[in-house]
């Protein structure tokens, strides 16, 4: 058994490729990470297998075996350890530990993300910014910064700024009310806004940060004002832009068939985000259930090592929820279609009244 432990990402700049991530791209990699202890013995990993993990040896010993059954160990001190254990997918060799060690594994394919996404900032500025020439830039640095973008291709991001309209504002001018249709989200070039609810003051936002996307993933009304507190340019992108260079490159579509193949092997936890009047009509074995209205506020009480398949009847309320969870640093897909894609044999069999 595993005794978890946190992680101080300081200990992980002599890994490769992770010595070469930005603090903000490794405090990102490392969220719902933790330290696995396992005892003398424990196959790490296995011949042929296709695990989708990327593992590092923090300390201990192993003994590596490869097919033609060439035998040699590694300690945590060698300079060998600072790279991935069998690194290759399937596996070229068998890891055990040969005494108590400590070791740490990612998802390939969020590292790769992360990887692809921290190597290619400094020219994707440089694009952004000859744009713009001639103009400051300081916000195009912050706002790359965001989680808003991580999943995002280079390409989109550009095609996206050059969709953005300027439109200048004033102090006190009222940009988002609540209880309006959201048509649009704003990008700070210059000035403060304040996002208000009910006269209280939830948070101030300044260049380089945005607003106003909640209300185009849910497709509702806007559920806090926001006003300016300073003369300032925004920078506006309307719904169908939003959905076209953010929302949908972003999202990993599953079928249900490999959805459920994920569940049953462990790899992967049910998210139901509709509302708990449709959630008593039947949910699907072992699913957490959460609602989008609730899900900014309460997905902190999901854990963040865990990959989750998000479902609602149609798909588009679950491709909301998982947005807005890859902005919060969550590993995410959707099934595709939804619930009502499924066959009448499948309802029978996976949903349950719980």
């Amino acid at each position: 058994m595993t005794t978890p432990r946190r992680i101080n990402r300081d200990l992980l700049h002599g890994f490769v490729p992770l010595g070469s991530l930005s603090s903000e791209r490794l405090d990102y990699l490392l969220e719902g990470q933790e330290i696995e202890a396992l005892p003398a013995g424990t196959e790490i990993c296995t011949l042929g297998a296709s695990d989708g993990c990327t593992i590092y040896l923090l300390s201990g010993v192993v003994r590596i075996e490869n097919a033609s059954g060439e035998v040699h160990a590694l300690d945590a001190g060698d300079v060998e350890a600072a790279h991935a254990l069998s690194p290759e997918q399937p596996r070229l060799e068998t890891v055990r530990a040969t005494t108590p060690v400590n070791i740490l594994r990612f998802d390939s394919k969020r590292l790769d993300r992360v990887l692809a996404w921290d190597q290619s900032t400094e020219t994707l500025q440089k694009a952004l910014a000859a744009l713009q020439p001639g103009e400051d830039s300081v916000w195009i640095s912050r706002l790359l910064q965001s989680r808003l973008f991580y999943r995002l291709p280079p390409a989109n991001i550009v095609e996206l700024f050059k969709r953005l309209k300027p439109q200048p504002v004033q102090r006190g001018q009222h940009i988002l009310k609540r209880g309006e249709m959201a048509e649009y989200c704003y990008f700070i070039k210059e000035g403060v806004a304040e996002v208000r609810m009910s006269g209280v003051t939830l948070a101030l936002l300044e260049k380089g940060q945005y607003f106003g996307e909640e209300g185009l993933l849910i497709e509702g009304p806007r559920n806090a004002d926001v006003v300016m507190v300073s003369d300032g340019l925004l920078l506006r992108l309307d719904k169908s832009d939003f959905d076209l260079l953010l929302k949908a490159p972003s999202l990993a579509l599953v079928d249900f068939s490999t959805a459920m193949s994920r569940i049953e092997e462990g790899h992967a936890q049910w998210l139901d985000v509709r509302l708990a009047e449709e959630q008593e009509r039947g949910v699907l074995r072992g699913a957490l259930c959460l609602p989008l209205q609730s899900l900014r506020v309460k997905s902190r009480l999901l854990p963040k090592d865990r990959r989750y398949i998000l479902y609602c009847d149609t798909g588009r309320r679950s491709a909301a929820a998982a947005f807005l969870l890859g902005v919060l640093g969550y590993d995410t897909e959707v099934l595709e279609g939804g619930l009502w894609t499924l066959m009448a044999s499948e309802r029978d069999r996976f949903l349950v009244n719980e």
